[in-house]
C-alpha cells in the first residue's frame, strides 16, 4: 500500500580522511622540557662538609688556648664554624639542626683525632714521658684538698703499663664525648638561628 507523502533519502558519507600530519623531529626538538619546582635536599653533602668539618676541628684545638673554652665554649665554636663554612660551599642547601648536629660532630670528630694520634703515639713510643707527665699532674690535686692517700694510690696505679694505658683510653674516651657533644650541639645552635632568620625574613 503506497500512500502519497513524499520520501526522503538520507545518504551518509564516509568523513574525509584526516589532513593532519604528525609533528617533525624539528619541532619536537623545539618543544621546551617541563619544568619542576627546585627540591632542597635536607641531606648532608659529606663531600662538601668535610672540608669545612676538619677546619672547625683545628679551630676548635686553637681556641681551646682560651681559659676555660675546653669546658664547651671552644668547640661550640668550631662546630658553628663548620657549618658557616659548609653554608658557603653549599648555599641552596636546606640546612636543618640536625644536618647542622651532624657537620658540628665530625667537626669534633676530627679534632678529636687530631688530639688523639698525638696521645696516642706518646704512649707507644715514650711511655716515660707521659708517665712523669701524669704523675706531676695528679701529685698537684694533693695540694687542692684531695685526700693524699688517694692520690698515692693513683700513682702507683699510674706507674704500671696497665695503669697507665687504662687512664689514657679513660682520657681519651672522655675528650671524645667533649669533643662530638659540644660541637654537635654548636653546629645544632648555628643551624637553628640561620633556620628562624631564614623563615623571619618571608
Amino acid at each position: 500500500m503506497n500512500c502519497g507523502a513524499p520520501q526522503i533519502r538520507v545518504t551518509i558519507e564516509p568523513p574525509a580522511p584526516s589532513t593532519v600530519e604528525p609533528p617533525s623531529r624539528e619541532d619536537l626538538l623545539e618543544i621546551p622540557p617541563l619544568a619542576f619546582p627546585a627540591v632542597h635536599s635536607t641531606r648532608v653533602q659529606w663531600s662538601q662538609a668535610l672540608p669545612g668539618a676538619a677546619l672547625g676541628g683545628a679551630f676548635s684545638l686553637l681556641a681551646v688556648i682560651v681559659p676555660f673554652a675546653i669546658f664547651g665554649p671552644a668547640f661550640l665554636a668550631g662546630g658553628a664554624l663548620s657549618v658557616v663554612l659548609y653554608r658557603r660551599r653549599q648555599k641552596n642547601a636546606a640546612l636543618t639542626p640536625a644536618a647542622g648536629a651532624q657537620i658540628g660532630a665530625a667537626s669534633g670528630g676530627f679534632g678529636y683525632i687530631f688530639v688523639a694520634i698525638p696521645f696516642v703515639a706518646t704512649l707507644v713510643y715514650r711511655p716515660d714521658e707521659l708517665r712523669r707527665g701524669m704523675l706531676d699532674s695528679i701529685s698537684q690535686l694533693a695540694g687542692r684538698g684531695y685526700d693524699p692517700q688517694r692520690v698515692q694510690q693513683v700513682q702507683e696505679f699510674i706507674k704500671t703499663p696497665q695503669g697507665l694505658t687504662f687512664f689514657v683510653v679513660f682520657g681519651l674516651f672522655m675528650l671524645l664525648l667533649i669533643f662530638v657533644i659540644g660541637s654537635s650541639i654548636g653546629g645544632a645552635l648555628y643551624a637553628a638561628w640561620v633556620q628562624k632568620r631564614a623563615s623571619s625574613s618571608f
